[in-house]
């Protein structure tokens, strides 16, 4: 540590260098080290401030960090109750406040598909560790929450698929958080090698009311012809903030598909980037995001193409009503050399009261020629027309309204593979709308 203490340090409130000993003080020698780089990188960023371009409409001083404890290092115990979504599953992994329980439903974990903590995958799968973790699948520049959750995660998972390997119905990660003023901090890394397919579902969830933070990071390794899934849903408490950070690198013929959805949480704050960097690797990015009352949700993605012959396609779909903001940036960026690139950005959002507000920033930085990449955005209420329409038919207004709504937000919904999680993001979508029973 001398080396980050011969210069200016920068601390966030309750993520000092004694909280980081309290962090780092158990497990193996590896992880020990990829906290210390990470502690190093974390104390030489500056903390945002609202005069950065990037937070000029979402303020840091709205994550409050100094109101939260971070969580002990949670302990494996497999035993926990089954759940609702249980059988949509081959492999259910639950993180609580304490603890972190792993279940194979229908017995797919071997030495080829493994599924485990950082802390065993540290002692049993070391090179691949020390090789990915805090790797190349990492934003261009160290970011600040990005390298406090390398530090300081707290549930550490390893999902590491060798070739060939296929997971029919996929892993379920279950965040069950309830303790007051508490910092949970999970930390993923996906390995997927050549010609492997699975999906990934994240649910995080907190007791309903309760301050309550999470600041998340996960790493994508999508290697030769590989296709990985990721769905991210968060439905916190109304008081809860949340920070994730998702950073993904494709190679040759792979796909990487992941899916954000916000709904719920006071403050949200959502980064998702990828980098298709050999020829023929694709990524799509989606996300769907439903602010009201006050709710202030804030995503960012970036689109990198560090290889010609490379496809993106972005597409987020946002609702704001009551005084809720949102906001939306993003960048495809192709690098120089990058012929060929295919790339699309899109944000749709619905502002749905006067006192909503929604923002949207979508943008290009392109050093290559001969390529096809581009932007839009819309903004704007119901069509009046369609919900005349509808009324015409003897539905009832607040019913058009439902219907609209959740017409728009289907082409995200639809993405997700399994019925019972669509279902649920109906109920939600509902619920945020105001037209539940």
């Amino acid at each position: 540590m001398t080396e980050v203490a011969e210069q200016t340090q920068y601390f966030l409130e309750g993520f000092d260098e004694a909280v980081f000993n309290q962090a780092s003080c158990q497990g193996a020698a590896l992880l020990k080290t990829k906290r210390e780089e990470a502690f190093a990188a974390y104390a030489a960023l500056p903390n945002p401030g609202s005069r950065d371009e990037e937070y000029r409409r979402t303020d840091p001083m709205m994550f409050r960090f100094g109101r939260y404890t971070r969580m002990p290092t949670v302990s494996r115990k497999d035993d926990f109750a089954a759940g609702a979504w249980d059988e949509q599953f081959d492999v259910v992994v639950e993180i609580s406040d304490a603890n972190v329980g792993i279940k194979d439903l229908n017995g797919v974990l071997s030495d080829e598909v493994v599924v485990t903590t950082l802390d065993e995958a540290a002692e049993n799968h070391a090179e691949v560790i020390s090789e990915y973790l805090q790797g190349a699948a990492s934003p261009e520049t160290p970011r600040k929450f990005f390298e406090l959750a390398n530090a300081f995660w707290n549930a550490g998972l390893f999902v590491h698929l060798k070739k060939g390997q296929v997971l029919e119905k996929g892993i379920l990660v279950r965040y069950r958080y309830g303790q007051e003023g508490s910092a949970a901090i999970p930390r993923l890394l996906v390995v997927a090698e050549a010609e492997t397919q699975a999906a990934i579902v994240e649910h995080y969830s907190a007791s309903p009311s309760g301050h309550f933070l999470c600041v998340g990071a996960r790493e994508f390794y999508v290697d030769q012809a590989a296709h990985i899934k990721c769905i991210s849903m968060q439905e916190w408490g109304s008081t809860a903030v949340h920070i994730g950070e998702d950073w993904a690198r494709v190679k040759r013929d792979a796909t990487v598909d992941l899916v954000t959805m916000s709904l719920g949480g006071k403050v949200s704050k959502s980064s998702v980037g990828c980098d298709v960097c050999e020829p023929n690797s694709n990524a799509y990015l989606g996300g769907l995001y439903f602010a009201n009352a006050k709710q202030h949700f804030d995503q960012m993605t970036l689109q990198m193409h560090s290889a010609p012959d490379t496809y993106s396609n972005m597409l987020y779909k946002g609702a704001a009503k009551d005084e809720a903001y949102s906001v939306y940036q993003g960048v495809i960026r192709a690098t120089h050399g990058s012929i060929g690139v295919d790339a699309y950005q899109t944000n749709n959002n619905l502002v749905l009261d006067k006192g909503a507000r929604a923002d949207s920033m979508p943008g290009l930085i392109i050093n290559a020629d001969d390529l096809a990449c581009s932007h839009g955005a819309t903004m704007g209420n119901l069509d009046p027309e369609q919900i005349y329409y509808l009324r015409s038919r003897g539905i009832s207004e607040a019913e058009a309204r439902k219907m609209l709504v959740l017409g728009f937000f289907e082409e995200i919904v639809e993405r997700v593979p399994h019925e019972p999680i669509q279902d649920r993001l109906h109920a939600l979508i509902e619920e945020n709308l105001g037209c539940s029973e």
